[in-house]
């Protein structure tokens, strides 16, 4: 069937630890579509992003000619690729309107902040960088990327907005966004025992935050962390320690 409706494979471009790209490559494996994975070198997307695939920045696609950048419109596709299991609820139901809201505010408003934090992160220990790369295939070996971490760090940093002040404002709202998401859990509208796109939109986020060890105590033993059953086990860690102990006492309280 699949091979009827694709003239070849797609092509997924991605960046190492992304968790947008986690979030494709979930919805691709749950309906079974095979695709081609091109891994690109960090900061690499600002250039060849628009050539390979029309966008600055990851997951971008090819297939069957069209080129599509962004997790939410990607899965658009994938539905019409590969109609079941659906990641969206029936059309003119009232669950479709809050996932689909759910799934929104998990691009638009959670998906930066892991973003932010582990930026932070790799400014005060850039070596950490390379953890993330997972088995990725790479166009440079590693050992020549290694002395160019400090100063993709500081790029990364700059280009998503990664300011101390920022960080610790992130990490201050972090406790209340994950009382939103257990409160969407209890509600059945997340967490089911087939991922919708809310909950793989969402739960790649908090996979991406539990590799910051700062963060991680956090989402622990939440339901929240239940989400990341969804995705396989994302490389990459940044030691508890590394960022600043005030920044974390900080943090909001939360409801629990």
């Amino acid at each position: 069937m699949l091979g009827s409706a694709m003239a070849k494979k797609p092509t997924l471009y991605v960046l190492t630890g992304s968790h947008p790209c986690a979030t494709v490559e979930a919805a691709l494996a749950l309906k079974g579509i095979d695709y081609k994975r091109v891994d690109l070198l960090p900061l690499s997307q600002l250039l060849l992003g628009p050539l390979l695939y029309g966008g600055r920045t990851v997951p971008g696609m090819r297939v069957d000619g069209e080129r599509i950048v962004g997790s939410r419109r990607i899965m658009r596709k994938l539905d019409q690729l590969a109609p079941e299991p659906p990641l969206l609820p029936a059309p003119g139901t009232a669950e479709l309107a809050r996932v689909l809201e759910a799934e929104r505010w998990g691009d638009e408003v959670f998906q930066a902040v892991p973003r932010r934090i582990v930026d932070a992160g790799f400014l005060r220990r850039p070596a950490v960088m390379e953890s993330y790369a997972g088995d990725a295939k790479l166009a440079l070996p590693r050992p020549v990327l290694r002395p160019a971490l400090p100063a993709t760090a500081r790029l990364m940093a700059l280009l998503n907005g990664a300011k101390d002040d920022a960080v610790r404002a992130d990490i201050a709202a972090l406790p209340s966004q994950l009382d939103r998401i257990d409160g969407w859990i209890e509600e059945g509208l997340l967490g089911g025992e087939r991922p919708n796109a809310a909950d793989l939109q969402i739960g790649s986020t908090i996979m991406l935050l539990a590799t910051i060890g700062d963060v991680a105590p956090m989402i622990g033993g939440r339901p929240a962390e239940g989400l990341t059953r969804y995705f396989p086990p994302m490389p990459g860690e940044i030691p508890a320690g590394t960022l600043p102990a005030e920044w974390l006492t900080a943090a909001a309280p939360s409801r629990a």
